[in-house]
């Protein structure tokens, strides 16, 4: 089978690395697969080429350079997928078109549930039935696009989600020394795509909260929001429990290092971050919105805090500080679930049998 595989951009963040993994895992079930971008190369790009996965980039400037549909046209053309496989609306966009015109079927998907951009939406739906279907990796996500793309829901497909197995995990106290930290230091970490629907300046106002107590929090991650959160960091009356680490490739280090994982977003899908912490044992305070108390449960695997008020989620920390048992508990919880849930064979057999399904399928 030939697949090729498409997003946006493959820049750090939490879809093209859960994509670069699932062409991994593609790859290693004997699938030819392809990935590529509708903007120019990013990290994730020269990581998958390292790795020995056919690339490619079509360099659009902006949204609106419609020279990428061109390009992608080209790659399409000259790689002869028997399936594109698009990932977020503009790539979803151009997959549903270019591969009408290329006579090659399109599967679409959606990774989070956003509600900023609305054009985003109309773009979903008015190009929709030019795909055999939608992929989702939550029950949430796939509530919002029946809802608002108007998708029919025998078309929406669900992939479980899954993280990368960590072969040793770090020592707590060797992580906390490397970093500088105290052994009696409450460390509190965010991670992520700094972007403004993750809505970081909650956590710069929980350390101005937390700031007398002995804490640190930690902030790792790059994006186009990177320079706005380092200089409020650097000027807020708590920059010295304040600590911006850029982009990070010691996550594992890092949650070793870490007493609670803190997630502020307004929006997300099932996000990586999160998912990697509940598998590292790492508790998790985060947002109440739809897809997150998916991932809570009944069992309260995550502490979800609502509306966006910094003395809320800093009530939230402060509680959790002052209960190590409380804490672990939740860890365990949290672990227990990720044990049985985020298996990166069960992701692939399921795309597999998805992309079997709509090639049998026909037009």
């Amino acid at each position: 089978m030939r697949v090729m595989l498409l997003v946006t951009d493959l820049e750090r963040g939490g879809t093209p690395l859960r994509l670069a993994r699932l062409a991994r895992g593609l790859r290693e079930a004997g699938v030819q697969v392809s990935v590529g971008c509708l903007a120019p190369p990013g990290p994730v790009s020269a990581a998958l080429a390292q790795a020995g996965i056919s690339t490619f980039a079509c360099g659009a400037r902006g949204s609106w350079d419609l020279r990428a549909f061109w390009r992608l046209g080209r790659y399409v053309r000259r790689l002869r997928p028997e399936l594109i496989h698009a990932t977020l609306t503009h790539a979803n966009v151009a997959a549903r078109l270019v591969g009408r015109l290329c006579r090659v079927p399109v599967l679409t998907s959606t990774a989070t549930i956003e509600v900023e951009r609305r054009w985003h939406r109309w773009a979903e739906v008015l190009t929709a039935r030019l795909d055999r279907g939608h992929i989702v990796n939550g029950t949430a996500v796939a509530e919002h696009v029946v809802r608002a793309f108007h998708l029919p829901r025998e078309r929406v497909f669900l992939l479980p989600p899954s993280v990368d197995a960590i072969a040793s995990r770090p020592e707590r106290e060797a992580a906390r020394s490397a970093l500088g930290i105290r052994q009696d230091e409450f460390v509190v970490l965010w991670a992520g795509r700094l972007d403004p629907v993750k809505r970081v300046d909650l956590v710069v106002k929980c350390a101005e909260i937390m700031s007398s107590l002995p804490v640190r929090f930690l902030i790792a991650g790059d994006g186009p929001d990177r320079p706005r959160i380092e200089q409020a960091a650097r000027r807020s009356p708590a920059a010295h429990v304040l600590h911006c680490l850029g982009w990070r490739d010691d996550l594992p280090a890092l949650m070793a290092a870490a007493d609670v994982l803190l997630l502020t977003s307004r929006t997300e899908g099932l996000p990586n971050i999160v998912l990697e912490a509940m598998a590292a044992g790492l508790p998790v305070v985060a947002s109440d919105i739809p897809s997150l108390r998916e991932l809570a449960g009944h069992q309260q695997r995550l502490v979800l805090v609502r509306g966006a008020d910094a003395a809320g989620f800093a009530g939230v920390l402060q509680h959790l500080r002052d209960d190590p048992a409380g804490r672990a508990a939740l860890a365990v919880r949290a672990a227990n679930w990720a044990a049985g849930n985020l298996q990166p064979d069960a992701t692939v057999a399921a795309a597999l049998s998805v992309y079997r399904e709509v090639l049998g399928r026909g037009g």
